[in-house]
């Protein structure tokens, strides 16, 4: 399982690094004038540290190519005034103050000073500043190859003050006090000062970090750490994923050879290291583009570490034998009490940062669990999630109306003895006032305990809901510290929507929408609070979703209704006699849309789970249409049977059917 997880990684790594190849003219330009600044800045400085400065100035002057870093001249590009907004190359803050700088997809511009972080767009002028969103009055932009940015915002994110010196020169001033009281070569979370390691403290892994050696963005994920060089001569990736059994060095390099073999690629080279500290295999191999990489993988921590480094000037499997110091450095643990590792996590306490910009929402959810930050949907494999939706109010919406609706769409959705409310707790989030409404639910494999948060504000419903999966009392426990970082910048949505979706359950439980299928000759009203799942109403097979059930539409052309239902009859023959079923209730001639069909009822538990299927199959013009209805005997109610029967009885035959 995690060895087919590495090469999906590798595999869609390899596809952006040939998107990004396929733009290097226009993104070369971009990343070494990035590279350079970073370059720039490792420089030493003369005279004593930056830490042991009382303050730390800069020094520089409109349209003038001279600026002071500490008393130290540098040559930089010259600044410039726009829309009453100085222009200043991003490179200087690293020079003087030792901050942070990245460049991530999507053209993100980002500075950390000790625990504070900027992010700007490039050509944009929206910028956030340390989670609080800032109207930029000039954006930042290339000119001439250089990164120039907007002086006070990034004063502004680094704490420095900014006067008028003599000669009008600009003078930018940082005291010590504002890093946090500690040296910036002993702290700056995201500082790079100082720092010749780099590593994941929660994945456990450390390894050198070269001088020019780029951090990329690789999208929030944890588990995945990207870097590239300043001059554009090699790019690193480290995956980690999690593998119970422990392989040894020849099944390491099984591995990574089939991992290869299967994306195409020719193995030019393959050794193991079973004698290592820590036993490891690598290979080099060619891609079907022509590109080398060497791969090399270890096992410890109860993880798999792979690495794939490429250098598009390698055109033998020796040319990587100079990155060997650089990969040789690798070490699956990560000493938290040394000063010199540079700490890419972004975990703390078991949680790590999550949200949206758009909606102006950040948050952090536990470490272990997938991040949807466009959908706001988080999950452990183990079924515990957090969904996050933001509607728009419904006419004279209250909280306490909004409670009544919840509590009404329970009834509907669940028999009495299925779920249970516990309690509802008054609270506030960002300052505005907010419910919490525990409720459990047993869908018959146990309880399952659910938080939802609700919260009103400016005509938008911001939802939040928490669900702890049967027996995740770990997850559980760490609603209280989710919800407590939660943020929101309810002006954002203001700012950047309108109307949106109003979901209220009372006006939407009844609505249905038309959808026909040309392909097929068919049409179906289908619930609006049902979630299509897969496929679509021009393919074979319709799938939706809804709470406790599931709804199938599959069309087989040229197929015989005899042998159908000869095949369903075997399906759910049961011929283990399995007690958890299926048993088949009944199976009957009936009518259906004015064809001849056999409908079939069946009884299973899966998962634990009790539930009743009801298959309708029939044919027309030699195509067989199998509709599947399933349905859970805890969400069996009087509303959700109505609505299957309602759904079914709503197929119907379009005048160009086949």
């Amino acid at each position: 399982m995690a060895a087919a997880k590495m090469k999906d990684r590798k595999s869609n790594k390899k596809r952006k690094r040939g998107e990004l190849d396929m733009n290097k003219m226009c993104l070369r330009v971009l990343h070494v004038a990035l590279a350079a600044l970073i370059i720039l800045a490792m420089l030493p400085m003369n005279g004593a540290g930056a830490a042991e400065r009382e303050t730390l100035l800069l020094t520089l002057k409109l349209g003038s190519k001279q600026a002071k870093a500490n008393g130290q001249v540098m040559v930089i590009a010259a600044p410039f005034s726009e829309n009453g907004s100085v222009m200043v190359p991003l490179g200087v803050f690293k020079k003087a103050f030792g901050s942070g700088v990245s460049l991530g997809n999507d053209d993100v511009v980002k500075v950390t000073y000790g625990p504070h972080t900027g992010a700007m767009t490039i050509g944009g002028t929206i910028a956030w500043k340390d989670g609080q969103k800032v109207k930029l009055a000039a954006p930042p932009r290339m000119v001439n190859g250089v990164l120039m940015v907007p002086l006070r915002f990034v004063a502004g994110v680094i704490g420095a003050e900014i006067s008028v010196g003599s000669g009008g020169s600009i003078v930018v001033a940082l005291s010590a006090a504002n890093s946090g009281g500690d040296s910036l070569l002993e702290s700056g979370i995201d500082s790079e000062a100082g720092k010749t390691k780099v590593g994941n403290s929660y994945y456990e892994w450390s390894m050198l970090y070269p001088a020019g050696l780029i951090i990329g963005d690789s999208g929030g994920e944890e588990g995945v750490s990207s870097f590239m060089s300043a001059d554009n001569g090699y790019y690193l990736e480290v995956h980690v994923a999690p593998q119970g059994a422990a392989p040894d060095a020849d099944e390491l390099l099984e591995q990574l050879v089939r991992s290869s073999e299967d994306s195409g690629e020719v193995v030019l080279d393959r050794e193991i290291f079973p004698q290592a500290a820590v036993p490891y295999a690598r290979i080099v191999s060619k891609d079907p583009a022509g590109a080398l990489w060497e791969g090399r993988g270890y096992y410890a921590n109860g993880r798999l570490y792979q690495l794939y480094l490429t250098d598009d000037n390698a055109v033998n499997y020796k040319d990587f034998a100079k990155y060997a110091v650089l990969l040789d450095s690798f070490r699956p643990f990560f000493d938290d009490k040394d000063s010199s590792i540079r700490d890419l996590s972004t975990v703390r306490n078991g949680l790590r940062s999550a949200g949206s910009d758009d909606f102006g929402i950040s948050l952090q959810v536990p470490a272990a669990w997938s991040i949807d930050n466009r959908h706001l949907v988080y999950g452990s494999k183990d079924g515990s999630y957090l969904k996050l939706n933001i509607s728009s109010a419904p006419p004279a919406s209250t909280l306490d109306s909004w409670e009544e609706e919840l509590r009404l769409k329970d009834a509907d959705l669940f028999v009495p003895e299925a779920y249970r409310e516990q309690g509802v707790t008054a609270m506030e989030i960002s300052g505005a006032p907010a419910r919490v409404r525990e409720v459990r639910y047993n869908y018959g494999g146990g309880w399952v305990t659910e938080y939802q948060t609700l919260l009103l504000k400016n005509g938008y419903r911001y939802y939040a809901e928490y669900g702890a999966a049967a027996g995740q009392d770990e997850d559980k426990a760490k609603f209280t510290a989710v919800l407590d970082s939660l943020k929101i910048d309810f002006e954002t949505v203001k700012e950047n929507f309108g109307r949106l979706e109003q979901n209220d359950y009372p006006s939407l439980k009844n609505k249905t929408v038309t959808k026909t299928s040309k392909m097929y000759g068919y049409a179906i009203d289908m619930p609006r609070l049902w979630t299509s799942y897969q496929g679509g109403f021009e393919m074979q097979a319709v799938d939706y979703r809804f709470t406790g059930g599931r709804f199938q539409i599959a069309v087989l052309p040229d197929g015989s209704l005899d042998y159908t239902v000869n095949q369903l009859n075997e399906f759910y023959r049961n011929a283990g006699g399995d007690p958890q079923g299926p048993f088949v209730e009944s199976v009957q001639d009936i009518t259906f849309a004015g064809e001849p069909a056999v409908e079939m009822t069946v009884q299973q538990k899966k998962n634990g789970i009790p539930s009743r299927i009801r298959v309708i199959v029939f044919s027309r013009e030699d195509a067989v249409y199998t509709l599947t209805a399933t349905l859970g005997d805890a969400n069996a109610t009087e509303a959700q049977q109505a609505a299957l029967d309602r759904t079914l009885q709503s197929f119907w035959f379009t005048d160009g059917g086949k």
